[in-house]
């Protein structure tokens, strides 16, 4: 399965026979879709704008009770630093004197609500705004829900964050959606619903990670119902794979629960990206955690459920009518139709059309439908400065998105030049064809050795519980990992149920399938695909301003 961002929303029945991969399932090898490579995003910005996803929104900094009329003035007189630090245009906007002023405030039950600007562009919309209480504000707050809708009623998909300030003691924060509107203007409604405030909550559990079988434990609390943990022994490496039931499914939506792993008192560090959210078998939230085999041994290592508790909520709306108008960003903007051919070794796209803002480089290219992008990381070269971006979620699969800040200072254009960057290529491969055979299969584990597109995969495998596990595994990093397996039987192909979760470019080809009511002792194991992985394999392509 391919390598993806770390949460998870929509998985095929287990009941289905399928005569292809699990391709819901392949979420969990997904390249993560970033803005800015290396930089440290909220699961919700890799998130397609259509999969509303389980997750902890973050916190940003704040505005003062009163701003001036000028936005400039509000962007230059509080610290935007946080809630901004991966928008760097929207800051690069507010320094130029653009933005628009909004001003507007509703207050329910001694919570007010401002929204102060809206940043609105032909890449996207932004609406700043902050969030205060009387008497003193939570230091938790969150809202469950907050959307846009045009004049006709109509959604528009979006994403918010906010951000506690101790030093003012209130929230500042974010909506952001791709959506611009139409013409120059719009008249749209913001409806923030169902604030929260939480604490934090644990409970000790009697994990043993040296029993590599699943263990229960009867939580009981917080709308908390049964915990399961099954350790994975995943070479230097130990792989926590968890499932809670709820006997409150809302507590589903906020509790985030995981394991906190704990030496001589203090929190042990996890060895690598989780992944959160996925919906187990029977709708169980499950977890993925990857700690050193080092921490987790020893009479001194405790294990606590570590969960996020309600404390207290305000089941109502905070509804603002907005007039949106973005003519006063149109003098930064410049609209260059292009027909740019980018060469993969399977495949290519066309880079067809770049739209520059004052906030962001947007570049849309065309290629066949579903057609994967063969690199991890992108860039865009703008006369010397390079801006690291990303691929963003477009509703055609036969389109990609590019997307770009544009921080401050860097001006583009008709006459600069300019250049697309990739780099990290990680390719698909089905020219591995021959069956594994598996004999002797039973409680002991089995390995034997084979050859898959010349390099030498270990495989692990044995029966627990009545499902058999099957482990791949490469000493060569250059080896990107098998993306999912099947067994034969009957004439059917049975689909593995990845238990791993990987990622491209973390070093990781380690992956394990599951295959449940599995009551033999020989199989024949097929797989998809494999990677393969350059990390230094670079792609430049000019686009203008330049002799291509």
């Amino acid at each position: 399965m391919e390598k993806a961002e770390q949460t998870f929303t929509r998985f095929l029945e287990d009941d289905k026979q399928l005569d292809y991969p699990d391709f819901d399932a392949m979420w969990s090898r997904i390249e993560k879709n970033i803005p800015a490579a290396g930089t440290k995003l909220a699961p919700v910005d890799m998130s397609a704008p259509r999969r509303k996803r389980l997750r902890k929104l973050t916190l940003i900094a704040s505005l003062t009770a009163v701003l001036a009329a000028s936005p400039v003035i509000a962007a230059i007189s509080y610290n935007w630093e946080h809630i901004l630090s991966f928008r760097s245009g929207v800051q690069s906007a507010l320094e130029q004197g653009l933005g628009q002023n909004i001003g507007k405030s509703v207050t329910i039950d001694g919570v007010t609500m401002t929204i102060h600007t809206a940043i609105v562009d032909d890449n996207r919309t932004v609406l700043l705004y902050s969030l205060s209480a009387e008497g003193g504000t939570p230091e938790s707050l969150y809202f469950s829900a907050m959307e846009l809708k045009d004049a006709d009623g109509r959604t528009i998909e979006g994403r918010h964050s906010q951000f506690w300030d101790k030093d003012s003691k209130t929230f500042s924060g974010y909506f952001e959606t791709e959506w611009t509107p139409d013409g120059l203007e719009a008249d749209v409604q913001l409806t923030a619903s169902t604030l929260q405030s939480f604490s934090s909550a644990e409970r000790d559990i009697a994990l043993d990670p040296s029993q590599d079988k699943l263990q229960t434990f009867d939580i009981r609390q917080d709308g908390i119902g049964r915990l399961t943990v099954r350790p994975f022994v995943q070479g230097e490496k130990m792989l926590l794979d968890t499932a809670v039931e709820f006997e409150r499914q809302d507590a589903m939506k906020w509790t985030f629960p995981r394991i906190g792993v704990y030496k001589d008192g203090a929190l042990v560090k996890e060895a690598g990206p989780g992944a959160f959210g996925k919906p187990g078998e029977h709708g169980e939230y499950t977890g993925k955690q990857y700690y050193q085999l080092g921490d987790l041994q020893g009479s001194s290592a405790t294990f606590k459920l570590l969960y996020t508790r309600e404390e207290r909520r305000i089941d109502k709306d905070w509804a603002f009518a907005l007039h949106l108008d973005k003519k006063q960003m149109l003098s930064g903007t410049v609209k260059h139709g292009m027909n740019v051919p980018v060469e993969f070794p399977a495949g290519r796209m066309t880079l067809e059309e770049m739209i520059v803002t004052p906030t962001q480089i947007r570049i849309i290219a065309s290629h066949e439908k579903y057609m994967r992008i063969p690199y991890l990381r992108f860039a865009l070269d703008v006369n010397g400065t390079l801006l690291d971006g990303g691929t963003w979620p477009n509703e055609d699969p036969e389109k990609t998105t590019f997307r770009f800040e544009l921080p401050p200072g860097v001006k583009v254009t008709e006459q600069t030049p300019v250049s697309f960057a990739a780099k990290y290529e990680v390719l698909e491969h089905k020219d591995a064809t021959e069956p594994i055979k598996l004999t002797d299969i039973g409680e002991r584990k089995m390995t034997l050795t084979t050859k898959v597109g010349g390099y030498s995969v270990l495989w692990t495998y044995y029966k627990q519980d009545g499902k058999l596990y099957v482990q791949s595994e490469c000493a060569d990093p250059s080896f990107g990992g098998i993306n999912q397996t099947y067994i034969m039987k009957d004439g059917n192909r049975l689909i593995g149920k990845p238990v791993t979760t990987n990622f491209m470019g973390d070093g990781n080809n380690r992956a394990i399938d599951e295959y449940p009511d599995f009551t033999g002792t020989e199989a024949e194991l097929h797989i998809f695909w494999y990677y393969t992985e350059t990390p230094d394999k670079e792609l430049r392509v000019p686009l203008y301003g330049q002799d291509k």
